[in-house]
């Protein structure tokens, strides 16, 4: 297999594992932000469930990537126990394990939840939670931010966090405009409104502080592959804030018409699609490209 075949691999991996750790942690978000609404419960838990199953299946799958990008033998070499044991003992290693033991535990509760009772109690949420921290920081380890401080790594797992909710949060919000009507779909679309717009403040400020670290002058923005991917994802965010603004302030004072509901489902199906976008984006960027 050529060099590249494995980089391309790696995009797609990665693709998976953010769409994976949005539906879990967006999810959990709905779960509290909708939890008066017993008809969403199951749905939601189902969600996060093919979340971490996802996430699992990711994990694991760029680890033995990794390992076949540099035995360079075939497909065969994504197996090479050598190279295994050497990227197992490394700090690279260590992080792709506890994402993966993380993923694995938070898929095992998951399905334990599906076959009980789904309502979860305060004790097993902050056993969620402290699953998710391993997880969300893993991305500083692995990627594109792992030789800046400390501090450039934590901004990055905020911003991974706040993408997340947001992502994450989509499609149980469609499944509400679709199941719920009226005042009471109006209301919980106000709630996420209101909380929205502190998330945005959030992925503004730790994207752009990442970004000031990474592009280390106007020229990299503007001459090299990566600033030409960040630029695009840019214009998908803008696109995706537009669209979010557009449905805070025209479809959610109107939701009492069941009309105006449709519509919102339409638009939000529109928002899913942008925000793949720009998972697919980021991941080409910080694989593929990288910054040079």
């Amino acid at each position: 297999m050529v060099p590249e075949t494995w980089i391309y691999a790696t995009w797609l991996v990665k693709a998976f594992l953010y769409l994976g750790t949005a539906c879990v942690i967006g999810g959990a978000f709905c779960y509290l932000l909708l939890k008066s609404h017993i008809e969403l419960k199951r749905i939601i838990i189902k969600y996060v469930t093919v979340g971490a199953g996802l996430g699992l299946f990711s994990s694991i799958l760029s680890f033995f990537i990794l390992i076949g990008s540099f035995s360079n033998t075939g497909f065969s070499g994504m197996w090479d126990s050598n190279y295994i044991n050497i990227l197992i003992n490394t700090s690279t290693g260590h992080a792709y394990v506890i994402r993966s033991t993380s993923f694995l535990l938070l898929f095992l509760f998951m399905l334990l939840k599906l076959s009980s009772r789904v309502r979860i109690t305060k004790i097993e949420g902050s056993i969620f939670a402290a699953l998710l921290i391993p997880i969300v920081f893993s991305f500083s380890q692995l990627g594109h931010v792992t030789n800046l401080s400390l501090f450039a790594q934590i901004l990055l797992s905020i911003h991974v966090l706040a993408m997340s909710l947001w992502i994450g949060s989509l499609y149980p919000l469609w499944k509400t405009s679709k199941i719920i009507n009226g005042l009471a779909l109006k209301e919980s679309m106000h709630l996420f409104g209101k909380i929205a717009a502190f998330i945005v403040g959030i992925l503004i400020a730790c994207g752009a502080s990442v970004a000031l670290l990474l592009l280390k002058n106007f020229n990299t923005l503007l001459n090299t592959p990566y600033g030409h991917g960040f630029i695009i994802k840019i214009v998908f965010v803008l696109c995706i804030f537009l669209l979010a603004a557009f449905n805070k302030w025209y479809f959610t004072p109107r939701l009492q018409h069941p009309k105006f509901a449709k519509q919102l489902s339409y638009a939000i199906l529109f928002e899913m699609s942008l925000g793949l976008a720009i998972l697919l984006t980021t991941s080409y960027i910080t694989t593929v490209v990288g910054v040079e």
